[in-house]
């Protein structure tokens, strides 16, 4: 190595420590989702979440879906909580899951009587449980184009029936990428989620939950996105059943499906069924093919770290879906800790 080349690189790392030293150190809360019916943690989720230092859990308080009978949205899976005493300890925020298809067909009127409705149930469901002086209500919905006027007068309501009171929504890759046609929600915070990032009903697609180089597709313009951004990643994983290439459906949280080569035969992208078997407590049929697809934990770190390099809060709170046993298991501690350090 000569002088030249010795002194470019002493000035390098010099310049790179400088640029550590000057950048301000994130503060992260760390959160949990909890998209259960039943609030009753086992004490191996509470024990592993304490252990992470979480402080906030989103807990699902029920869906609005469209009832085709009565044509109108109504609530369903309404949350019912058997352990207040440790859901207490945490920063409790009630979110609301709505289907896109309940938009389709409300006029101005329905929307303005819908988050009336779904505003005095959460309440209500908040209230009967303990948190009733919540600080934020998010929104889960995948708006479209065509929705989205109805969805977005649904938010500016609950933003006026809630007060100061932060109302959120959960953002999905492509609404910040398409910023144009999507439009950007009239609420107080977003939470982006990193994850469902392909189409999972394409055969072609390597892993529809996370993939490192598909997020490069959309980051772009996450620095520029008009409101906070809080993140979500995943941790769950699925296994996708294709039928003559056409998708029937999901199974989640399946068995590993490399030890039964009698069964699963290993065909390029997943597994050729052998034989009419059971997994998950689906029946599985001959010749069908089966996708498993996992959320890796180095994939879910890096993503985290690009993800980390775009956004602009010096505070956000980070999401892991979700705590359950069966998702928690497949990692080590060390592991979530990663995770979550990987957006500081």
């Amino acid at each position: 190595m000569n002088r030249s080349t010795a002194v470019f690189i002493f000035m390098l790392v010099l310049g790179i420590a400088a640029c550590k030293d000057n950048r301000q150190p994130r503060q992260t809360e760390r959160a949990f989702y909890y998209w259960k019916t039943v609030f009753a943690p086992t004490s191996y989720e509470k024990q592993r979440a304490d252990s992470l230092g979480v402080t906030t859990l989103y807990i699902k308080l029920f869906d609005v879906v469209w009832n085709k009978t009565k044509q109108a949205p109504e609530p369903v899976a309404k949350l019912l909580v058997k352990d207040t005493a440790w859901l207490l300890q945490k920063n409790v925020i009630p979110a609301v899951f709505i289907t896109n298809e309940c938009f389709y067909g409300l006029d101005s009127g329905q929307t303005v009587l819908l988050a009336k409705n779904i505003n005095s149930l959460a309440d209500k469901l908040a209230m009967q449980n303990g948190f009733g002086s919540y600080p934020e209500l998010q929104i889960d919905c995948d708006w479209s184009e065509t929705t989205r006027n109805r969805y977005f007068q649904l938010l500016r309501v609950l933003k006026t029936l809630n007060g100061k009171r932060r109302v959120a929504v959960t953002i999905r890759l492509h609404q910040v990428k398409y910023r144009q046609s999507s439009g950007v929600p009239p609420v107080d915070r977003g939470l982006l989620m990193c994850y469902n990032m392909g189409d999972l009903q394409q055969v072609n697609i390597k892993n529809s939950i996370i993939d490192a180089q598909e997020f490069q597709r959309y980051i772009q313009r996450i620095s520029t996105y008009p409101l906070p951004l809080d993140a979500g990643l995943p941790l769950f994983s699925w296994v996708v059943v294709f039928e003559n290439g056409r998708f029937e459906g999901l199974i989640r949280n399946a068995m590993d499906l490399s030890g039964q080569p009698a069964i699963f035969k290993w065909s390029g992208a997943g597994y050729l069924v052998l034989k009419d078997t059971l997994l998950g407590g689906r029946p599985i049929k001959s010749g069908q093919f089966l996708r498993p697809e996992n959320s890796d934990f180095e994939i879910v770190k890096t993503v985290g770290g690009l993800l980390s390099g775009k956004l602009n809060s010096h505070r956000l709170c980070v999401a892991l879906y979700h705590l359950d046993s069966l998702t928690l298991n497949k990692y080590s501690l060390y592991e979530l800790e990663s995770i979550y350090n990987s957006l500081r």
